[in-house]
């Protein structure tokens, strides 16, 4: 079945919302024309959250859970939903999808371990380590007490969400999911990804006279989107159509959509040769390198069905992981 996007919000390197993803994309590829390499911005600034939540309240909330926070309450505030007068709190349910999870505290609490023993460690950062934790305080904030998950495999955390979504909706478990794609960048995480993709070779088979980037060159950054997803009915800004993924998945067959798509965005660790043979994007020069990156070219890709151009297209975001692979089809909101 598919699902309609009722509402969504995006930051990151590049900014925050649909807008400032597409400038950076849109100078990005200019910059790449001139043979310039993309800047991007320092950590997201999560000052914003208090238009929603009182400061003295987020004194012990970790970061990530602060990226989390921020990004559900402006999905909801984009589909003009009010957590304080829910019909039926039972009928929300919340998924997160990220890379490494809850990385940073758990890094915390293993080094409070480590210096200070057992019967000093950190139990704030313990608690915090849970990777299911950022999505009950999102639950307890919205008051939302539907079912409440979180994903984290790697590249393929944005396909597995969303196939946990189109689950929850088919099987009428709830009326709407509340999605959110959440990564917090930290030195370590930088150290292991470059690791990783040294190893790995970032999934993807480059040949020595290839010479566009892909997201292993970019920096390791951090960032979060949020869908509200329903079966419909009400406001659509979108719908995704389709989620596949599979350790042998067919990357030709799952860009080969019936109506043709009006480009098909390839997430930074396909070949640039893929790239090429499909007219594919890699949007990671406005975003960075980022696990979640598919939520974001999910993003992107909702802007471009908007255009009149694009009517009645659809647009797939293929991520090609160090071992599984993923692929979302998006249509417009009027198609």
């Amino acid at each position: 079945m598919s699902m309609v996007i009722e509402g969504l919000s995006c930051f990151g390197a590049f900014g925050s919302g649909p807008k400032a993803l597409n400038d950076a994309l849109d100078a990005a590829m200019k910059a790449a024309l001139s043979g310039q390499s993309p800047v991007f911005s320092p950590e997201v600034d999560t000052a914003p959250l208090t238009r929603f939540i009182p400061a003295r309240a987020l004194r012990q909330c970790d970061r990530f859970s602060r990226l989390a926070l921020l990004g559900a309450y402006t999905a909801l505030e984009d589909a003009g939903i009010d957590p304080a007068s829910l019909a039926d709190a039972t009928r929300y349910g919340i998924i997160l999808a990220g890379g490494y999870g809850t990385a940073s505290p758990t890094l915390e609490f293993i080094d409070s371990l480590v210096d200070f023993g057992e019967a000093m460690a950190s139990p704030l950062a313990f608690s915090h380590s849970v990777h299911n934790i950022p999505a009950a305080i999102i639950a307890k904030n919205l008051g939302m007490t539907g079912p409440c998950s979180t994903v984290c495999q790697l590249e393929v955390s944005v396909a597995a969400g969303l196939l946990l979504a189109q689950t929850w909706l088919g099987e009428g478990r709830v009326d709407r999911v509340l999605f959110g794609a959440v990564e917090e960048v930290t030195p370590a995480l930088a150290a292991i990804t470059a690791k990783l993709v040294a190893e790995k070779g970032g999934g993807a088979s480059i040949s020595k006279d290839d010479t566009l980037p892909t997201r292993k060159d970019r920096p390791v950054t951090d960032g979060a989107v949020f869908f509200c997803l329903s079966r419909g009915g009400g406001k659509s800004l979108g719908r995704i159509e389709s989620v596949v993924m599979g350790n042998d998945l067919d990357m030709d067959a799952a860009c080969a959509v019936p109506s043709g798509p009006a480009a098909c965005f390839l997430s930074g660790h396909v070949s640039p040769a893929a790239r090429r043979a499909c007219g594919g994007l890699d949007g990671s020069a406005a975003y960075g390198n980022i696990p979640v990156a598919q939520a974001f070219d999910c993003v992107a890709a909702l802007s471009l069905l908007g255009r009149e151009a694009n009517a009645g297209k659809r647009i797939v975001c293929v991520e090609r992981g160090l071992d599984m692979h993923s692929a979302v089809t998006l249509a417009g909101g009027g198609t």
